[in-house]
């Protein structure tokens, strides 16, 4: 595939997933259906549900599945985002303010919570006509990913009041935050499509290691892209103390002085950027 064959996959899955979820996340209280959507609305990359529609093609099934499939991991991870903006107190995202900014802690936690319950519910549309046996081990993949994400959430929580966080914990932390859904994104497709074991087990293996990958270049683009780029505030990762792999490298690989001057600044939410 060139680039631009990949651009137009993408795209043509970005419109389809769009519109299952303006059209299925709807409901008689609009302020809550609003907040629900509005970080949907602002766009994003979709790669997860690009991911799980390729797996689908790759065995050969019905894209409609893809699609819905793909609607249900999206929805699930706008649900972390806005959750984890909660817990990270962070303003922006996108480019535009978060969702507990622009409608209220209360407000956004409900979304979220909406968003957790219609990512099953699009899954069991997904799902509907396959065999029960296939249909247990997608909401088992499915769950098993929420489950991943909240440890992984209170892994990098936890990492914030730390200073000895090594490299092979900050792995295992981005591999349950953000690897596993990219692999139960991968898997899904398979099953979804129909796949042998052997081809879902390879094509979630292959998650893992394209979310790991992500995360550590999400990281780096953390320090170096500019902020309409990124979508929310440049070095917002070090004044929130998060302990990426790039502060792991430097609190145990760099110079004294250069140690000193990420640690004055590591976790200081009013540090400016020349700092």
């Amino acid at each position: 595939m060139s680039n631009l064959e990949i651009d137009n996959y993408i795209k043509e899955v970005t419109e389809n997933v769009n519109r299952i979820m303006e059209e299925e996340i709807n409901g008689y209280t609009k302020e809550l259906y609003e907040a629900s959507k509005y970080l949907i609305r602002t766009g994003g990359k979709r790669l997860r549900p690009s991911v799980l529609v390729s797996s689908l093609d790759i065995v050969g099934g019905e894209r409609l599945r893809g699609y819905y499939g793909g609607a249900a991991v999206e929805v699930l991870h706008t649900f972390t985002l806005i959750h984890d903006d909660i817990m990270d107190q962070d303003t922006f995202r996108r480019g535009v303010p978060t969702v507990h900014v622009k409608y209220g802690i209360p407000m956004a936690i409900l979304a979220g919570d909406l968003l957790h319950a219609e990512a099953f519910r699009l899954l069991n549309i997904a799902s509907k006509g396959l065999e029960s046996e296939r249909v247990h081990k997608i909401f088992d993949m499915f769950s098993s990913a929420i489950i991943m994400i909240s440890e992984g959430q209170a892994m990098d929580m936890s990492f914030e009041n730390r200073w000895d966080v090594t490299e092979k914990e900050y792995l295992e932390m981005i591999k349950r935050k953000t690897a596993y859904l990219f692999a139960a994104s991968s898997g899904l497709g398979a099953l979804l499509g129909g796949g042998k074991d052997k081809e879902v087990n390879s094509l979630f293996n292959y998650g893992i290691n394209m979310g790991i990958s992500f995360q550590i270049i999400d990281d780096i683009l953390g320090l170096t892209a500019n902020e309409k780029e990124l979508g929310k505030p440049v070095f917002s990762d070090i004044r929130e103390g998060k302990k990426t792999i790039l502060v792991i490298k430097t609190l145990s690989e760099a110079p004294e002085d250069e140690r000193k001057i990420v640690l004055q600044n590591l976790g200081n939410k009013n540090s400016s950027r020349e700092e």
